[in-house]
C-alpha cells in the first residue's frame, strides 16, 4: 500500500505538471488583443466612422462574433483550470454541514497504522509542542485575529476568541483537508482522486486545443478584414462585399477548426476497431463546440444579411454581385458540410439553448 501511494503521488504530480503547462500556455493566449489590436481597431474604425448604416452595423456584429469565439474558449479553459486546482471540502459537524474551498492536493498526516502506542503518544506530544503549532499559528495577536476571522467565515469550526493556538491549528488542518487516515483510507482516497484528476485534465487539454484553433481562425479573419480597409477613408460597396465575404468564410472555417479535435479522437478510436463512438455526444467534451457553433451562426447570419444588403444596392457592379453571390453560396455550402461532419452533434434545439 505504501508503494502504491508513492506511485500515485508521482502520477498526480505528472497530471499537475500538465495542468501547469496548460495554465502557462493559456496565459500566452491573452496576447490575442496585442496580435489583433491594430487590425480589429482599423476595421471597426472604418465601419463605425464612415456612415454607420445597417450594413456596417451588421458587419460590426459579425466581427464581434469572430472575436467572441476565442475569448469564450479561453474563458472556459481558465474556468476549468480553476476548478481543476480547487475542490469542495465537505465538513460535517453538530451545527450542520459546511462547504469550504480547498486546493486539489490536500495536506498529509501520518497514518497511525503500525505505530506502537508509545510512539503514537510521543508523536501526539510533538504535534502539540509550541514549536510545531507556531508554524501554523504565529504567536502574535494579529495572526490569531486573522485566523479567527478566516475560520469564522465557515461557522467557526470550533474556534472562538477564547480558543488556544492548538485549537486554531486543528481548524487550519480542517481547512487544508488534512485528516488523519489509515492506509486503507488513504488508498481509497487516492484512487477516487486519481480518477477525478484524469477526467478533469482530459477535458482541459481538449478545450485548450480548441481555444488555440479558435484563436488562429479569428486571427486570420482579422488580418483579412484589415487588408480590405487598409488605406481606405471611405468604404465602397465592393469593400463592404469583401468584408462580408471574409466573415462568411470565417464561420465554416471556425466550426471545422474547433470541432476537429473531437473528429481526430473519433478517427483514432475507429482506427483501433471502434464501430461507433460517443465522444461527440459527451457534453463535457463538446461544450466549446456548442458555443462556437452558436457564435458562428450569429456571425454568419449577420455577414449574410450584410452581403444581401450590399448586393441589392443600385450602384453595385455586376462583378461585385457575381463574386458576392458566389461567396455566399460557397460559404453556405461549406457551413452545411462543417456542421454535417460534426458526427454525433446535438440536435439543433440545443444549439439555440432550448
Amino acid at each position: 500500500m505504501r508503494a502504491f501511494l508513492q506511485r500515485s503521488e508521482v502520477r498526480l504530480s505528472t497530471v499537475h505538471r500538465v495542468a501547469t503547462a496548460l495554465l502557462s500556455g493559456a496565459g500566452l493566449m491573452v496576447l490575442l488583443p496585442a496580435i489583433e489590436r491594430d487590425s480589429v481597431v482599423e476595421v471597426l474604425r472604418a465601419l463605425l466612422s464612415d456612415r454607420p448604416d445597417v450594413v456596417h452595423l451588421l458587419l460590426v456584429l459579425a466581427v464581434g462574433a469572430t472575436l467572441a469565439v476565442p475569448f469564450v474558449a479561453l474563458w472556459l479553459v481558465l474556468r476549468d483550470l480553476t476548478r481543476f486546482y480547487f475542490h469542495s471540502n465537505h465538513l460535517r459537524h453538530l451545527d450542520g454541514d459546511v462547504f469550504t474551498p480547498r486546493f486539489t492536493l490536500t495536506g498529509l498526516r501520518l497514518p497511525p497504522d503500525g505505530l506502537r502506542p508509545e510512539t503514537a503518544t510521543a508523536l501526539d506530544r510533538h504535534r502539540r509542542a509550541p514549536a510545531a503549532v507556531e508554524l501554523l499559528v504565529p504567536a502574535n495577536d494579529s495572526a490569531r485575529r486573522r485566523i479567527d476571522a478566516q475560520v469564522a467565515a465557515y461557522g467557526g469550526l470550533g474556534v472562538d476568541g477564547s480558543s488556544d493556538d492548538r485549537e486554531r491549528a486543528e481548524a487550519l488542518f480542517v481547512l487544508a483537508a488534512s485528516q488523519q487516515r489509515g492506509l486503507l483510507e488513504e488508498v481509497a482516497k487516492v484512487e477516487h482522486g486519481m480518477a477525478r484528476h484524469v477526467l478533469g485534465i482530459q477535458v482541459i487539454v481538449l478545450r485548450y486545443a480548441k481555444a488555440l484553433l479558435a484563436l488562429l481562425t479569428a486571427t486570420l479573419s482579422a488580418f483579412g478584414t484589415a487588408a480590405v480597409v487598409q488605406g481606405h477613408s471611405t468604404l465602397t460597396a465592393g469593400d463592404e462585399a469583401w468584408l462580408a465575404a471574409i466573415l462568411l468564410v470565417w464561420a465554416p472555417i471556425a466550426v471545422a477548426a474547433v470541432t476537429s479535435p473531437i473528429r481526430w479522437l473519433e478517427g483514432q478510436l475507429r482506427s483501433e476497431g471502434a464501430i461507433d463512438t460517443a465522444v461527440a455526444r459527451d457534453p463535457e467534451l463538446t461544450r466549446v463546440e456548442v458555443v462556437t457553433v452558436r457564435l458562428a451562426l450569429v456571425g454568419f447570419a449577420a455577414a449574410a444579411a450584410a452581403m444581401a444588403s450590399v448586393l441589392v444596392q443600385s450602384d453595385v457592379t455586376g462583378a461585385v454581385r457575381l463574386t458576392g453571390g458566389l461567396a455566399m453560396v460557397a460559404a453556405t455550402a461549406a457551413l452545411a458540410v462543417a456542421l454535417g461532419s460534426w458526427s454525433g452533434r446535438p440536435p439543433a434545439r440545443s444549439l439555440i439553448g432550448i
